[in-house]
């Protein structure tokens, strides 16, 4: 019982610091890039989805989702449904509920991954450790400046992912049969979810397999691998039943042509955020660390086949894969020409956590009070106590574009339509609300990270049009070809517009279109 209340009140103090750190940037300067529960949380159409997901099974209305290649069923959909019900389906409390849950979450893979490299270690130094590897998951954010230092407190941003990255280990050491089979499914599930998973665990346990053999021959890792095609077989089979929720293939994204125009703009991705001073100390420093992490890979290697070293084998062959991850997964994606700017948090995040989890023990409490300790100094100096005492901007805010909607539709319910862009971001926060139906440019339904049904059952009686999104805007001359010029025109700025159809006979038009082709 005391055991739990250890671990349940390591995992409640993660979280409310989390929630402070929310706060603090939530109450910046909503244009500001470190603000970014509202520059980024609330702007990006990729945030929301599992909002809406959990919106319409509240709602009861029909259920046909299309996700991306990672179809986010585990485990970011339970902790969603969880932020969801804790927010009483709020979607700005939702986002604080979803980063507070996902870093407690992280910490007790953290703890799992600590309990078996230092079994001889009572639990209290053992929470000890895992929350000094939580710090820099909480200083991060805090800077802020650049939106990959809060990927993992976001609902979808691989989240399942940088867990399962962690807890991989506790497979294979766990002592108990039912430990590890839990792990299994808890794994496998978030790999048949997350593909993604897969590609950056691929090179580090390969290498410990390899070195596992070298050190004691094929039949010494005979068992390990048994656990590890179990697991990868119930991945396989879970993805299977998954599959009518993928919206596109993930075998779909390794095309030449694809990869090389994602290269195209890996560097000035990453050279415009190396812009601001902050960020470019941490993703310089992080991707030092993350060669530092590989060189470690390296010598435990060395170790284990020469048999030498202080440390058992297990905790070795350990950093042999936490080693490999940051830089062999990166180099697992140009391999399978899969790589995206999106995809560098284990390569320069992750690095700074397994540091810190690699603190020799008596180190461990030092370091942790100057982690804690840190925490207060850069959240005083980037504006904690302002930000907190406006921390009430955040929830209820709404950008100049959903207040122009919202106006035109003079307080109406409506459904409409917009790009996959502006869609989600435009319609979670509206105050009419208003509902709108994902399109491509061409004024055809869009099928990715959407409810399909909403086009088979909703008609819609607007259009807005974006010039100024982050992609082309609808095709005016074939709303009009199709439907014919909108009753009535609102100008929400010189390159945005809302189109609305009030005649009956446009209206048909519209219904029959969309439910025609959906």
């Amino acid at each position: 019982m005391r055991s739990a209340a250890v671990v349940a009140g390591g995992a409640l103090l993660v979280g409310a610091l989390t929630a402070i750190v929310f706060l603090i940037r939530a109450g910046g300067d909503p244009a500001g890039a470190d603000t970014w529960p509202i520059s980024w949380e609330l702007r990006s159409s990729d945030n929301g989805v599992l909002f809406q997901v959990i919106q319409d099974i509240a709602a009861g209305r029909p259920l046909d989702w299309s996700f991306s290649p990672q179809v986010y069923v585990f485990p970011e959909l339970p902790l969603s449904g969880v932020a969801f019900a804790v927010s009483a389906g709020n979607v700005y409390g939702y986002y604080l509920a979803v980063a507070a849950l996902n870093m407690a979450v992280l910490f007790l893979c953290a703890l799992a991954l600590v309990r078996v490299l230092w079994p001889e270690h009572a639990l209290g130094t053992s929470v000890l450790r895992a929350l000094l590897g939580t710090v820099p998951l909480l200083v991060l954010p805090l800077i802020g400046t650049s939106w990959i230092l809060s990927f993992h407190l976001a609902p979808s941003y691989y989240f399942g992912e940088y867990a399962a990255l962690l807890l991989a280990p506790v497979l294979l050491l766990a002592r108990t049969l039912p430990v590890r089979i839990l792990t299994g499914a808890a794994l496998a599930l978030t790999i048949a979810s997350n593909p993604l998973t897969l590609v950056f665990a691929a090179p580090g346990a390969l290498a410990a397999l390899v070195v596992g053999i070298l050190r004691a021959g094929p039949r010494a890792v005979l068992r390990p691998v048994g656990w590890v095609a179990g697991t990868l077989l119930l991945a396989a089979a879970a993805r299977l039943v998954f599959a009518p929720l993928q919206g596109i293939s993930p075998l779909s994204y390794i095309d030449p042509d694809r990869f090389a125009g994602r290269l195209a703009v890996l560097w000035p991705y990453y050279a415009f955020q190396l812009r601001d001073p902050a960020a470019a100390v941490v993703l310089i420093l992080g991707a030092l660390l993350a060669v530092g992490c590989l060189l470690a890979a390296i010598a435990a290697a060395v170790l284990v086949v020469r048999r030498r070293g202080g440390a058992p084998a297990r905790r070795l062959l350990a950093v042999v894969y936490l080693g490999l991850i940051p830089l062999g997964g990166i180099a697992a994606t140009f391999f399978a020409m899969i790589t995206h700017y999106y995809y560098f948090w284990p390569a320069l995040v992750l690095p700074y956590v397994l540091v810190l989890l690699a603190v020799p023990m008596p180190a461990v409490s030092p370091a942790l009070l100057g982690g804690l300790a840190g925490i207060v100094v850069i959240a005083l100096a980037t504006g904690a106590i302002p930000h907190l005492g406006s921390a009430g901007r955040y929830f209820g805010y709404r950008n100049a574009e959903t207040a122009c909607i919202d106006d035109a539709l003079a307080g109406g319910s409506a459904v409409g339509y917009a790009t996959f862009s502006d869609a989600r971001r435009l319609s979670l926060t509206s105050r009419t609300p208003f509902r709108l139906i994902q399109l491509n440019t061409d004024g055809t339904a869009h099928e990715w990270l959407t409810n399909t049904a909403y086009a088979r059952t909703d008609a819609g009686s607007f259009f807005y049009l974006n010039g100024s999104g982050d992609e082309p805007a609808l095709d005016t001359a074939r709303i009009r070809e199709r439907f014919g010029d909108p009753d009535r025109v609102v100008a929400c700025s010189a390159t945005q517009e809302v189109w609305l159809y009030e005649d009956a006979g446009k209206l048909a038009r519209i219904s029959a279109f969309y439910r025609g082709r959906a």
